[in-house]
């Protein structure tokens, strides 16, 4: 990087999991982090791992659910958001007849009404600088419907929905919005410890390095909807 030039910003919204390594990753690329999410410590172990890894830390205690603790967001040029939230809803597929309404209405205001209320704080700066990229975290369940499946379906095609229609509204202003589908369980702890085969998990690193080159491409070859899947997963499935 140029020692002149300013970081690139990245904005990771959820800093367990999966957001925890993208911020590293781009931490290590020397970028600065904007880390959010609700808990204010896990934002700041965040934090401190982010400048441990040669980035910019900005710690951002925030709630995707409320959208007036997302304003200050709107004073930030952010180059690359990444939606990587999740509901903390139950694990694995249940009858849609037994789902329980408010773990519908957990996920709708986590997932779809948080990501609609961080477009709306984002995407005014980049219109505006005619530059940016925005990622949503998804899942299988948001190309293509399973039994048991019925809420987070029902939540996922809604985030693809809305992705795209940011896409079609953004890209003539150079703005590149995409849904990057993670179709399989996402290697952890928590994964190897449900007895899960490591051969069908995704690796979070690649996960990282994939939103890296989604914000690196330039407009003449936009990828807006990419899909991960492990090698031994039934990769011809329809999405």
């Amino acid at each position: 990087m140029d020692e002149q030039a300013m970081p690139e910003t990245l904005l990771v919204a959820g800093v367990r999991g999966l957001g925890q390594t993208l911020a590293l990753h781009f931490a290590r690329k020397g970028w600065r982090v904007l880390c959010a999410a609700r808990t204010e410590a896990d934002v700041s172990a965040l934090c401190s791992a982010v400048t441990a890894a040669g980035g910019e830390a900005v710690a951002f205690p925030c709630d995707l659910t409320l959208p007036d603790s997302l304003e200050p967001l709107r004073r930030e040029a952010i180059d690359l958001c990444i939606a990587a939230q999740t509901a903390g809803v139950r694990f694995g597929s249940k009858p849609l007849l037994e789902i329980d309404a408010e773990e519908l209405d957990r996920s709708y205001a986590t997932m779809i009404r948080g990501t609609w209320n961080l477009l709306q704080v984002v995407g005014p700066g980049m219109l505006e600088r005619n530059k940016g990229t925005f990622l949503q975290m998804g899942t299988s369940s948001g190309v293509r419907t399973k039994e048991g499946f019925a809420g987070l379906g029902a939540i996922q095609h809604g985030l693809r929905a809305l992705v795209q229609v940011a896409a079609r509204e953004w890209r003539a202003a150079g703005v590149h919005a995409a849904y990057v589908v993670i179709d399989g369980g996402i290697a952890s702890e928590r994964t190897l410890a449900r007895g899960l085969d490591p051969q069908r998990l995704v690796d979070p690193l690649e996960i990282a390095r994939a939103c890296e080159y989604l914000a690196a491409q330039l407009p003449s070859s936009w990828t807006h909807e990419l899909v991960l899947r492990p090698a031994r997963s039934d990769w011809t499935s329809p999405t």
